[in-house]
């Protein structure tokens, strides 16, 4: 089906084809999806195949899971307008971080340039090449998140060598331009790493438009897959550039188990060295296909990104109206599914967030601490019962201990 004739989605099919599929839903109003997300139905379904087969059978359906693993690839390289070639499996956002960082042909002299609020595996790799005479430069970002994009070519030379970005801000919820970021990092000659985690699922993402070089994420939050299992895309170009590490039995070019073979891979996975996490590479693929499929297009105003920001919306609007105070991205390209809530005219300590928390918990949502505030990250099968819930919680919170 191409798609010209594939049916449209609207934001109301979207929300009740992936909830269908979401069975958290049924106990839980879930906002934690920027720390783990609930397993849909599909990728538990994959998963729980795996160990009953492995149970029962032991490795004799291995060329399956192969196969499986293999369309995981193809999805993947779909899903981001990439090929199959530029895609690598990994366990983690670090360790795609960490092979880029290490990878790369470093001088002494050269730099990477960062923005200040980066989640730890985005700036402990950098700092780490300190060793190889590597600077590391961090962008301020202001007290909202924003990130104006002449801050970070300011803040590059010509011994700039790689940008290192998060698509999303993972207190913020700041959505980044990535073409723009990525047209102005090559200006000044380097190149653009995108740490996607907190974005991809929630937004498409089109690799080839954007130019982009690197892009890691794991599959535990927005694309509602399971921990240790994730997705790093190399740009076909650089693929030679980087240093193979972590290579293995995985990494040769011919599959066998001969004590002399030393020919790599030509693709990204020679960077996958040993033996594949199995389970969470089925859990994943699945869940990569449910998202594609309701996705239907690589640009960002795909039915099921309008529906987060309308679920965004919906969620800020009753929050005010309880007077709550909701911080997020005021324009509608730089949010994402992520907003943070506060009340009250002085900020709230630290205990009093994780008791809120705690609270809200035993009302049945569930959402994080982060940054001086609670975090909720909503997708796109979350509803008005869902909303009511959380907002009706916090509200008899507040008044407990007022």
């Amino acid at each position: 089906m191409n798609e010209l004739t594939k049916p449209r989605f609207t934001s109301a099919d979207i929300r009740q084809r992936l909830r269908a599929q979401m069975p958290v839903a049924q106990q839980w109003a879930y906002f934690d999806h920027a720390a783990v997300a609930p397993l849909p139905v599909p990728a538990a379904e994959a998963m729980a195949a795996y160990v009953r087969q492995a149970s029962e059978q032991g490795d004799v359906p291995w060329p399956s899971w192969a196969a499986q693993v293999a369309d995981l690839r193809r999805t993947a390289a779909q899903f981001l307008s990439a090929t199959d070639d530029e895609i690598a499996l990994v366990n983690s956002t670090t360790h795609g971080i960490g092979l880029v960082a290490e990878g790369y042909p470093w001088q002494a002299g050269d730099n990477v340039v960062i923005p200040d609020n980066e989640f730890p595996s985005n700036s402990l790799p950098w700092w780490a090449l300190a060793r190889r005479g590597v600077e590391l430069r961090r962008v301020p970002v202001d007290a909202d998140g924003t990130l104006p994009l002449a801050a970070i070519e300011q803040a590059m030379d010509g011994r700039t060598r790689i940008v290192s970005v998060s698509w999303v801000g993972f207190i913020s919820g700041y959505r980044l331009p990535l073409a723009e970021l990525a047209e102005r990092v090559h200006r000044r000659g380097a190149l653009l790493m995108v740490d996607a985690i907190q974005g991809w699922g929630a937004f498409a993402v089109d690799v080839r438009a954007c130019q982009i070089d690197f892009l890691c994420a794991d599959g535990h939050k927005w694309l509602l897959g399971p921990e240790g299992a994730g997705v790093l895309y190399i740009r076909t170009e650089h693929l030679e550039r980087l240093q193979p590490l972590g290579i293995g039995w995985n990494s040769l070019a011919a599959h066998g188990f001969d004590p002399h073979a030393v020919q790599l891979k030509t693709t990204a996975a020679r960077y996958e060295g040993g033996t594949t996490n199995m389970p969470g590479m089925l859990g994943l693929g699945a869940s990569l296909r449910l998202l594609a499929e309701l996705h239907q297009s690589q640009i960002e105003s795909s039915p099921l990104s309008a529906c987060v920001l309308e679920n965004v919306a919906t969620l800020s609007e009753q929050l005010r109206r309880a007077d709550f105070t909701v911080t997020h991205p005021q324009a509608a390209e730089h949010q994402s599914g992520i907003l943070g809530i506060s009340w009250g005219a002085t900020p709230l300590a630290d205990s009093a967030l994780k008791a809120a928390r705690q609270y809200c918990l035993e009302a049945g949502a569930v959402l994080s601490v982060r940054g001086g505030r609670l975090r909720a990250s909503t997708h796109a099968y979350n509803n008005d019962d869902d909303f009511q819930r959380l907002v009706d919680a916090l509200s008899a919170f507040r008044r407990q201990h007022a």
